[in-house]
């Protein structure tokens, strides 16, 4: 019972910080509606039919008090009324989006070892309803209230002239609850756990036919079909063992139903049998009749939700596991300084040997690297080979399984993330499309910079994205993208060419390009790594690709295999070498020939 009070009181502080006031205004209402104003009508009622049914002759003096009651009660009704009714679906849409915020927020603060890790994937899966879950625990905490205050009500009229009602109802009223809560938990795994394969199967295969950049092949291909029966498939099993533990239920729960009228037809039995012996008023019986179908709905209310919001707990705690879950990665406390000399600085690899987290695989063994300040760098190797790795390990999404590693001699773990972070630009093969304008898409490469028009100027000239950007409707200010109203979309060699923008922008000292050209025509390839070498002379660039006329020009030139450096040197000392290097450039030219 403490989980799920605690919950429902965490679940009013996020109401409460979503909507403010009308939160409590929205308990209030609901007590008042279904509690207290029909309990002050039957009240007056009572009082009414007593006074008509008295021998003495009634004025419409002696009614005045029950009249002004029944205003001052019904105006006040129709004002909380009022409120709620306006306010209810503002107000849910209102909580629900600041729920999203908060899970948008936390994304915001994670980093990518923990968006690797499948565990945490399945996680965010089951969190996809969370805020409508969130926000019907917060209504069955109302509804808990509301019950509390039915049943409370009712019990202390009632027990004046029937002191064994409530305890008899409340009896009767158990077995309802123990069905129900098993009931409960027998079928919310198919809400949460159960559900969320076919929650990351759907969204998956709705993504695969929705995206710009996979829905061109599914029409070629004609895979509509062929993923539907996927979703089909997925969906038949759930709601076939969904439906096989949910349909028995129905019988059990009409039993315990059963038992709970059977106790209400027995107190209103002994209600009827004092007002045929002359004991008890008209009235008086009709405020207890009244009371004691309060009692039975109070009682039910109480443990039903109780009960769902129990069961909704483990919904619930999906919600706080994804706001608590940790960063892989942070920053140290107490941060050590990075020399200000060299710069840019010398990146030392010593004796690093990586294993991905719950692998046993060594993706890096005793892996050792220094590069100097200036220093371009490519990488080079077949798949697997580690390229990407120490990329993640350079900056710092991942810690080494063994050794270390030093930037101007400080250990990287030692270091502020989001200081060291700044020193870094990079552009990913699997760069984001941002869906805003050209020029917003290049300052989010530095949003400290924005006011820098040169800067802007020369980040799209050494791009390359100059070329067309002078082109379109609006400029730098076209929205790109077809997402939104007026967008305009670019070619891929085009987006690349803004994402490189965005990563010069960063003006950064240590410059990452990771499958950077893989988009772009040969003559628009050359021209952007001439201006590589060009007007990056001051900086350390560190070039993955698969292009051997991307990476030719690099001062040198690492070939990896099997998570070591097996050849290295420049273009020619490597072809010299006739070994991996060589043969593979070997086999990529006779492409060309």
């Amino acid at each position: 019972m403490k989980k799920s009070l605690v919950y429902g009181l965490k679940a009013l502080s996020l109401s409460w910080k979503a909507n403010g006031i009308y939160s409590i205004i929205a308990i209030v209402g609901a007590v008042y509606d279904s509690t207290l104003y029909p309990f002050i009508q039957v009240f007056l009622l009572a009082r009414a039919l007593d006074l008509f049914s008295s021998d003495q002759p009634v004025t419409l003096s002696d009614l005045n008090w029950i009249i002004i009651s029944y205003l001052v009660a019904s105006v006040i009704k129709l004002t909380l009324k009022s409120i709620t009714d306006v306010k209810e679906a503002y107000l849910q849409v209102r909580f629900e989006g600041y729920l999203d915020l908060q899970v948008s927020k936390k994304l915001t603060e994670l980093d990518p070892a923990t968006f690797e890790n499948p565990e945490f994937q399945n996680l965010l899966a089951q969190i996809e309803g969370v805020t409508g879950s969130l926000q019907a625990h917060f209504m069955r905490f109302i509804g808990l209230i509301n019950a509390v205050f039915k049943f409370a009500t009712a019990a202390i009229v009632v027990s004046v002239t029937f002191p064994l009602f409530a305890p008899i109802i409340l009896i009767a009223t158990i077995p309802i609850y123990i069905v129900y809560d098993r009931f409960r938990i027998s079928t919310w795994p198919f809400y949460v756990e159960k559900r969320s394969l076919v929650t990351r199967v759907t969204q998956y295969i709705k993504n695969l036919l929705s995206s710009d950049s996979t829905s061109k092949e599914s029409i070629i291909f004609k895979t509509g079909g062929t993923l539907l029966s996927k979703i089909e498939k997925h969906q038949q099993i759930y709601f076939k063992d969904f439906d096989n533990i949910n349909s028995p239920w129905t019988v059990k729960i009409l039993l315990v139903k059963f038992i709970q009228f059977g106790a209400f037809i027995y107190t209103q039995y002994l209600n009827l049998s004092r007002v045929l012996a002359g004991t008890l008023s008209i009235g008086n019986f009709a405020l207890i009749f009244q009371q004691s179908l309060n009692l039975t709905l109070g009682a039910e209310e109480i443990l039903s939700m109780y009960s769902s919001m129990s069961a909704r707990n483990k919904y619930i705690d999906k919600y706080f596991e994804f706001m608590n879950t940790p960063k892989a990665i942070n920053s140290p406390t107490k941060p050590a300084s990075l020399p200000q000399t060299p710069y840019p600085p010398v990146i030392e690899f010593k004796n690093v040997t990586f294993k991905y987290p719950k692998t046993q695989r060594s993706i890096l063994k005793k892996f050792n690297l220094t590069i100097n300040p200036g220093e371009k760098i490519a990488l080079v190797g077949e798949n697997g080979a580690g390229k990407t790795t120490i990329i993640k390990l350079l900056l710092r999404f991942y810690d080494p399984t063994e050794g270390e590693i030093l930037i101007n001699g400080v250990n990287i773990k030692e270091l502020n993330l989001e200081e060291w972070h700044k020193l870094v630009g990079a552009l990913f093969q699997d760069f984001i499309k941002y869906q805003f304008t050209f020029k917003e898409n290049v300052y989010i490469g530095n949003l400290s910079k924005i006011d820098n028009e040169k800067l802007l100027r020369e980040a799209i000239a050494k791009s390359g994205a100059s070329a067309y950007v002078g082109k379109l409707p609006e400029g730098i200010n076209q929205v790109v993208g077809k997402m939104f109203e007026k967008g305009i979309d670019l070619s891929g060699g085009q987006w690349q060419k803004l994402a490189l923008a965005r990563a010069f922008f960063r003006d950064a000292p240590l410059l990452i390009l990771d499958e950077p050209t893989s988009a772009i025509d040969a003559k628009a390839e050359y021209e952007i790594f001439q201006n590589v070498q060009k007007l990056q002379k001051d900086k350390t660039v560190i070039i993955i690709s698969h292009r051997f006329s991307t990476v030719r020009n690099a001062d040198r030139i690492l070939v990896l295999q099997g998570g070591k450096i097996i050849e290295e040197g420049n273009h020619k000392k490597l072809l010299a070498k006739d070994g991996l290097y060589a043969e593979l450039f070997e086999l990529q030219a006779r492409g060309y020939k």
